[in-house]
């Protein structure tokens, strides 16, 4: 099923980064962004199953319909559909308890983060996953700004921002440029790949 999932957004993914602009507001384009929504939402179900009840999370932002929180420790971000906060709303850098996996409540007993550190703690972690036993599609990523330490890029499978360590970024990549990433490191992908 995880396989299933990761394959089909993945693709739907790709297929919308590649034709959005010819068909934007059209009945197709609403179809798969609806389609998207489902299978992301699917995605994180699954994600939050296998979550561990004792895991430490803390609340960073409310993103569209998600709740972005983050275990630090694992340097992990989630994707927690706000219909799954109950209780109190959740202020900046409260941590997190985890009743069911569709059952999120701020924890008063949990310690809470620094308010003036979430921005460095989200660029240390990166976004839950499923993990999935074969890779069926490369992983493309579009570089928006290359900083000494990083490039921060979209990862075009995925629509999240992601930061790359720059030692993994071929030298000659620039600011608009696709990688993709195949047999365990980054290429600059062009017409021949």
């Amino acid at each position: 099923m995880n396989d299933f999932l990761n394959f089909s957004l993945n693709s739907l993914n790709l297929l919308d980064n590649q034709i959005h602009d010819k068909i934007q507001g059209s009945f197709i384009d609403n179809f798969i962004h609806e389609l998207q929504d489902y299978l992301e939402l699917q995605t994180n179900n699954k994600i939050l199953e296998n979550l561990p009840k004792n895991t430490n999370l803390h609340f960073a932002k409310f993103e569209g319909d998600y709740a972005v929180c983050f275990d630090y420790s694992a340097k992990t971000i989630y994707n927690i559909p706000k219909s799954y906060i109950n209780g109190n709303t959740p202020e900046v850098g409260d941590s997190i308890k985890i009743v069911s996996p569709k059952d999120f409540r701020v924890d008063y007993t949990g310690i809470p983060v620094n308010t003036n550190n979430i921005d460095s703690f989200l660029n240390e972690c990166s976004y839950a996953n499923l993990s999935s036993k074969i890779n069926v599609l490369p992983e493309y990523y579009q570089i928006f700004d290359i900083s000494v330490d990083y490039a921060v890029c979209k990862n075009l499978n995925t629509n999240k921002s992601e930061n790359i360590p720059i030692d993994e970024v071929p030298k000659d990549a620039k600011n608009g440029d696709t990688l993709m990433y195949k047999n365990g490191k980054f290429i600059i992908k062009n017409s021949n790949t």
